[in-house]
């Protein structure tokens, strides 16, 4: 930041000079010189696109360092992926024993459903006589009740009936 404030400042803080005569006549003649035929051909038709000499002060061109780290790199990415390989490799036999681990476990799950099931099946059909023997009871106690009614009723009749007969004596029976 204190060179951007710097450069900002630099060019109000100068006094403006001339350039020199010989300069200016230097580059105003370059620009209007026509170029000779061998320059011509010499320079390519299309303008380069790689950089200058001048360039090379504000990137460095590539150091040894860079092709050799590249190289480290790769060579330890390779290793990694040979570890995780051979760890792939030495782990692959231990896969069917969880999955006969899993198999044992879904037919155990399936053995506890269809316990289940018929257990249901039984509750239900308890349930249901169940509900028949209170159907029986109910009706029982119906036609217990309805005796009873009856039975009352007949001692009543049966109190009436001796309440209108005389009374009998009883004779004493001669013994032989």
């Amino acid at each position: 930041k204190e060179y951007q404030s710097v450069a900002v400042a630099l060019p109000f803080e100068l006094t403006l000079v001339p350039p020199p005569r010989h300069l200016k006549a230097k580059i105003m003649g370059a620009r209007t010189m026509p170029q000779s035929t061998e320059e011509a051909l010499d320079s390519p038709a299309k303008p380069s696109l790689e950089p200058g000499e001048w360039m090379n002060h504000l990137f460095p061109p590539s150091t040894t360092s860079a092709p050799s780290f590249g190289w480290i790199l790769s060579m330890v990415f390779l290793v990694v992926l040979g570890i995780l390989a051979f760890l792939g490799w030495n782990s692959s036999p231990q896969e069917p024993a969880p999955a006969n681990r899993l198999a044992e476990l879904q037919a155990q799950s399936d053995e506890a459903q269809a316990k289940l099931t018929t257990l249901q099946q039984q509750l239900k059909e308890r349930e249901a006589s169940l509900a028949q023997t209170q159907e029986e009871l109910q009706r029982r106690l119906a036609e217990l009740a309805e005796m009873k009614d009856q039975l009352i009723q007949r001692e009543a009749e049966l109190d009436d009936l001796k309440s209108h007969l005389p009374p009998q004596r009883t004779r004493p029976t001669a013994l032989p």
